[in-house]
């Protein structure tokens, strides 16, 4: 049954690498993160409609937001919005400092966080059971199977991490004392705040 498990882990793994590098070639950007200072966030990429959202500052030091809607049924983007921060503010606007959005995004720790397959073991409580009257340690976790999936791709200078995660408010409620549960909903939490995202 382990076997079988891990092989679906992959297969799973493997997919997402493919969606993502089928979505990076028609919005005919890198699959590598090509600046010192990027974020990509795929958002449901395994449903006909997915959300990308690309923060990155260019060779120029001007941070760029482009956010994508891509839909796999036509294999097309379906729209474009590209932000760019202006540095005084417009009538009552005030401007909106992109080096503060990324110094909040490397405090959820996006640098480090892994794939929520690797923290699953955090969730449940294990207790000392019998099974055919062997002793055993066993858990009870909850599994949500409807949702949304996030993958994520980061470098800050040398520092490169990817990695996904799914419905993690839903699972912050099961498990409120994961500390990566509760720095995948911080990560989007900024993400709200400043893209709508």
């Amino acid at each position: 049954m382990k076997y079988y498990l891990v092989f679906i882990f992959f297969t799973i793994f493997n997919c997402f690498s493919q969606e993502v590098s089928e979505i990076n070639k028609v919005l005919e950007i890198p699959n590598t993160l090509e600046h010192q200072q990027e974020i990509r966030i795929y958002k449901d990429p395994f449903t006909s409609k997915t959300e990308i959202l690309r923060l990155f500052k260019d060779q120029t030091n001007e941070w760029i937001a482009q956010k994508f809607w891509f839909s796999k049924n036509i294999k097309s983007v379906t729209e474009i919005d590209e932000i760019r921060f202006p540095k005084e503010s417009i009538g009552k606007l005030k401007p909106k400092d992109p080096e503060l959005i990324w110094l909040n995004l490397l405090i959820t720790n996006v640098e480090f966080l892994p794939n929520m397959e690797a923290i699953r073991y955090k969730f449940g409580k294990p207790k000392i059971d019998l099974d055919r009257g062997e002793q055993v340690i066993s858990r009870i976790k909850k599994q949500v199977l409807d949702g949304v999936e996030y993958k994520v791709y980061v470098r800050n200078g040398k520092t490169k991490n990817s990695f996904y995660f799914d419905n993690p408010k839903t699972y912050l409620k099961y498990y409120p004392t994961v500390d990566e549960l509760i720095s995948y909903n911080e990560l989007l939490s900024v993400l709200e705040k400043e893209f709508s995202f």
